[in-house]
């Protein structure tokens, strides 16, 4: 397996977790999603696909050129970015490309990625949590009785996405609730991923009424500078939200 090389802007983004790797990569080839290569200080770049993965061997093997010139460069470089642009974004890097026969012609064999880029292009995209694992955040927010002291509002999210949360809570909406308004220490216990520790910011917050009458509020948070290990926790369960969602999409 081989560490990639990542901007400091993308970062947040990078995916560890090697069967979260395993995971994307089999994605990529299930969809026979088209990649961007790119080398020779970004002079030279084609389009490709992943044919197939040998984690035993920790090989990862791609379609090569049909160019023998430009599949020489190819092979020459040190740096080689391979990328899916359109929808989610995947990305990482490869610093020795080698050519193989494989029983249906030529390819192209890098190391097994040892972690990547996935970043929703889309970043405050919605994903629903699932009514059966409820996914519970608890605010510390002033006291009503006695101000100085602080009370645990405890909310179950309705959706989750890359940029924050979204719950809805029953009239009458506290009053330490309002837009603008920041908390922290906020507890988010994402489900088979772990507990965050969070900065929220109040967004927008939407008076809504039921056909019984019963008023409710839509109250939207955004994330205030999380830490790196919060951001992934937040991208790896926002994944995990992801693949349900296309699973039920497709019956499975």
């Amino acid at each position: 397996m081989e560490h990639a090389t990542f901007d400091h802007n993308e970062e947040q983004y990078i995916v560890h977790n090697s069967k979260e790797v395993m995971q994307i990569l089999n994605d990529l080839i299930k969809h026979k999603a088209m990649l961007k290569v790119s080398f020779n200080h970004g002079a030279d770049d084609y389009l490709t696909n992943i044919i197939s993965i040998d984690p035993k061997v920790g090989a990862v093997y791609l379609d090569i050129g049909v160019d023998e010139e430009f599949n020489r460069r190819l092979l020459a470089s040190s740096h080689v970015v391979f990328l899916k642009e359109d929808g989610v974004k995947i990305k990482w890097t490869s610093t020795q490309v080698t050519e193989v026969s494989l029983k249906d012609g030529k390819a192209i064999k890098i190391a097994l990625p040892k972690d990547l880029i996935r970043l929703q292009r889309r970043d405050f995209y919605r994903f629903a949590t699932p009514v059966a694992n409820p996914v519970m955040c608890r605010i510390p927010v002033p006291d009503v009785l006695d101000p100085e002291a602080e009370s645990i509002l405890e909310l179950t999210l309705v959706d989750v996405s890359l940029g924050g949360v979204g719950a809805f809570v029953s009239s009458p909406l506290n009053p330490a609730i309002e837009v603008g308004k920041t908390f922290s220490g906020c507890k988010i216990g994402f489900p088979d991923v772990g507990e965050t520790n969070l900065t929220l910011m109040v967004k927008n917050i939407t008076e809504t009424h039921t056909k019984e009458g019963v008023t409710k509020y839509r109250i939207g948070f955004v994330y205030v500078d999380p830490s790196r290990g919060n951001e992934g926790l937040i991208n790896r369960y926002v994944y995990i939200l992801e693949r349900q969602a296309i699973a039920l999409a497709h019956g499975n």
